[in-house]
């Protein structure tokens, strides 16, 4: 799982907060966020990933806004749904609530609680694979 970034949007399309977990350039990652609106269109969608030639978008929507995860394309697609679902439950908690107001007064705590989720899964995964190469030497 590659996450480049995940972020909170309104359902305008104005970001709220973002952390990107990968050195890009400002201008690339801001690039990435202001098409996600267009890239969404404007009705109700049954999915929840959007596939471009270099990323992907796995988002959820919140009650006023979206989570947003951009990832790359070689990203497995299980695991980053996972994270999806684990990042949504962590926003009311830090924030009480989903309100604009409040996702801004928490952004420190939300960045903190998105870096410790990032953290786990990419420890889990490397514990997963160390354990797989020692099954197959044995």
């Amino acid at each position: 799982m590659v996450v480049l970034a995940a972020a909170l949007l309104s359902r305008a399309g104005k970001m709220l907060m973002s952390r990107q977990f990968i050195e890009m350039p400002r201008l690339r990652i801001e690039g990435l966020l202001a098409a996600f609106p267009k890239l969404l269109g404007g009705g109700k969608k049954q999915h929840t990933v959007i596939e471009t030639d270099n990323v992907r978008y796995v988002y959820r929507c919140l009650d006023q806004m979206y989570l947003l995860l951009i990832t790359n394309k070689g990203s497995n697609i299980i695991a980053d749904l996972d994270t999806l679902e684990l990042m949504s439950k962590i926003i009311p908690d830090t924030c009480q609530g989903t309100s604009e107001d409040r996702v801004l007064d928490s952004a420190f705590e939300l960045i903190i609680a998105f870096d410790e989720v990032i953290y786990r899964v990419r420890v889990a995964r490397v514990v997963r694979n160390d354990r797989c190469v020692r099954a197959r030497r044995c």
